[in-house]
């Protein structure tokens, strides 16, 4: 019949729609509170898209591997055929129990609704915060300084939280952690400073013993220089030290060390002045730099510089990925030389974070977002 056609052709139209808006919902969109009706559809239709596409990934991957071993199948079968011809079975095909065939439809109906699932309780795994602890021996740190406690949080998006709740908690589980030093790698907001609004609350209320300090990261920048410069007082004007392209020296009982932060460098942006940020930096000092990317610790910073410890966020680990035994695996791995969790070179250290917020699809599977722990050792006193 001719609705049975149009019937079947409704879920391409609606995959057609889906792809065509999406993007543009995604760089559209700043915060989703205080949506007008148009705006909040629009991200309806950013969230469905997701629900569409992603879990059809696996199984879009699965079809192809299987077609490709039905091609090659075939070619060995007509080579093998060409090489040695023989007499086609004329054999009726045998019955196939309809019993069996129901079977096994529904299980290739429920395996293939299995991404589905994975992919809506990943909406909900957005808001899972994690803590990750480090413990990191620096060669040079002072015995004043031994077991100071550095908390790390990177890429809040605020322009893609669904609601302030999950950074009011954030908020909640750093100030249980009492940290001396708070740290945030960047990326505050997605497009515009306004985003910023949604969490301001709850950003005015971070606090550290020592100090919350911060550096830029690319989606900081991804806005007009009015808009740039009225984020960056937003952000100073909420009581955090802003540090770009310059240094600030952490003094305790006479023992000194410096926490340093670039803008940004990476795909695109060319922000970072390293050598400014190291002005006036003692000799032989700690020092802890806070970069947005971490492509830039084998740029400029990896047996390159004085630098002892960087903190980087931007990858997000991926935001999907598989944790099991031990092992992590993620696509970011694609991408990034360096994507998650602690690195070292000789007496270098680098951390990346896995981040807060999201880009793009507003899901997290396997990669929840993160805190992390570092707290800082002196090197053991030798005897003998």
């Amino acid at each position: 019949r001719g609705w049975n056609r149009w019937l079947y052709r409704i879920p391409w139209v609606v995959a057609l729609v889906f792809l065509v808006l999406s993007p543009y919902v995604s760089y559209q969109r700043t915060s989703i509170t205080n949506l007008n009706r148009l705006e909040e559809g629009m991200f309806l239709v950013f969230a469905a898209s997701t629900l569409w596409y992603l879990p059809k990934i696996p199984i879009a991957l699965g079809v192809i591997i299987a077609g490709g071993f039905r091609m090659v199948k075939r070619i060995v079968g007509r080579v093998l055929e060409w090489i040695k011809p023989t007499q086609r079975n004329q054999q009726q095909p045998l019955a196939i129990n309809s019993g069996r065939r129901q079977a096994l439809g529904t299980l290739a109906w429920s395996g293939a609704m299995i991404p589905f699932g994975i992919v809506g309780k990943g909406f909900f795994d957005t808001d899972d915060l994690t803590i990750y602890e480090e413990e990191i021996v620096l060669r040079s740190l002072p015995r004043a300084f031994d077991g100071i406690r550095i908390v790390q949080i990177s890429d809040i998006h605020a322009g893609s939280w669904r609601s302030p709740d999950p950074f009011r908690r954030a908020r909640a589980m750093i100030e249980q952690l009492k940290p001396d030093v708070l740290v945030i790698t960047g990326d505050f907001v997605n497009f515009d400073p306004k985003e910023l609004e949604f969490i301001r609350r709850d950003l005015v209320r971070l606090r550290a013993d020592v100090g919350v300090f911060a550096s830029l990261g690319n989606h900081d920048h991804y806005c007009s220089p009015q808009n740039h410069s009225l984020l960056r007082s937003m952000i100073s004007n909420s009581g955090i030290k802003l540090l770009v392209n310059t240094n600030v020296p952490l003094t305790v009982n006479g023992e000194t060390i410096y926490l340093l932060g670039t803008d940004n460098t990476g795909l695109g942006q060319n922000f970072a002045d390293l050598p400014a940020a190291l002005v006036g930096v003692e000799p032989g000092a700690p020092t802890i730099l806070l970069a947005h990317d971490p492509t830039f610790w084998d740029k400029q910073v990896r047996r390159k510089a004085p630098v002892d410890l960087m903190l980087s966020g931007h990858t997000h680990g991926g935001q999907v990925g598989i944790h099991f035994l031990g092992v992590e695996l993620s696509v970011a791995q694609v991408v990034y030389k360096q994507w998650a969790g602690l690195y070292r070179d000789g007496e270098q250290y680098l951390y990346v974070n896995r981040g807060l917020g999201t880009v793009g699809p507003p899901i997290r599977i396997g990669i929840p977002p993160e805190i992390t722990v570092l707290t800082l050792r002196s090197p053991k006193p030798q005897y003998g």
